[in-house]
């Protein structure tokens, strides 16, 4: 969810055409010589064919197109982060594996893997997926349950995310409630519908955990096209909440 996330701080994007509703590509697990990133969205695409399944010699186009044909987002959503992780990287083409990296968008305070400084930050950490369905006392994941999982990963990260890295971190939240509701609220995403999202657990556990869209536990694209704009709302409420939990605390 790394590179992703850095979509949170785009605030414009161009409207797409209704994707077509071709059955999603069928999940095959990775081999072992396949390269894998940090980001969960992007394993997933690569798992389901819509990215090389191998990781290798991926270009700015193909992160694009592969997330705008299996959700229904706008493939700005894709062609954002990779165009300013490519500079970064000052490359043309990257592996997956090149992400994990502070160039290529690797961060603390992940709510899917450790810390680069207590070991392996590119593989899932089950126990922090663990945490932050625990969190929620229901079958779903709300904004307010995960804001309490980000206060308590910002408070164990080591080294404490910088405002930077916070505010890609809450990115990720917002895309994860995003990409998993069940609710099909009506676009665009604003601060009167936020707070409806809800994201059920076992399909969440199943996208965080396998890599994989949990089409057997009611996954679907999205009916309308998802802008990058609709991450705004979701992430200031995920921010707002954090900030009340705390005054709480």
């Amino acid at each position: 969810m790394q590179f992703l996330a850095l979509l949170a701080l785009a605030t414009a994007c161009v409207a797409g055409p209704i994707a077509s509703r071709a059955a999603i590509k069928p999940y095959v697990k990775p081999k072992s010589t396949d390269l894998r990133s940090p980001c969960p969205m992007l394993n997933t695409l690569a798992n389901h064919g819509y990215l090389p399944h191998d990781g290798r010699n991926i270009t700015i186009e193909d992160f694009g197109k592969a997330i705008f044909e299996s959700t229904n987002w706008n493939a700005d959503f894709g062609i954002f982060p990779a165009t300013a992780a490519f500079g970064r990287l000052k490359v043309s083409s990257i592996n997956l594996s090149d992400l994990n990296s502070t160039l290529g968008g690797e961060h603390p305070a992940s709510l899917t893997r450790k810390d680069a400084s207590a070991g392996d930050s590119n593989s899932v950490d089950a126990a922090r997926v663990a945490q932050l369905l625990a969190d929620s006392r229901t079958s779903f994941l709300t904004i307010d349950s995960v804001a309490k999982t980000r206060n308590h990963v910002d408070a164990i990260s080591k080294p404490p995310p910088t405002a930077a890295e916070l505010g890609v971190a809450q990115g990720e939240a917002a895309l994860m409630l995003l990409l998993m509701r069940d609710t099909y609220v009506s676009l665009p995403v604003n601060e009167n519908n936020v707070t409806t999202l809800r994201a059920p657990k076992d399909r969440t556990r199943v996208w965080l955990l396998e890599e994989k869209f949990p089409t057997a536990q009611g996954w679907r694209p999205a009916e309308e096209v998802v802008q990058v704009a609709d991450l705004g709302p979701i992430t200031n409420a995920i921010v707002g909440s954090q900030a009340a939990q705390g005054a709480r605390s």
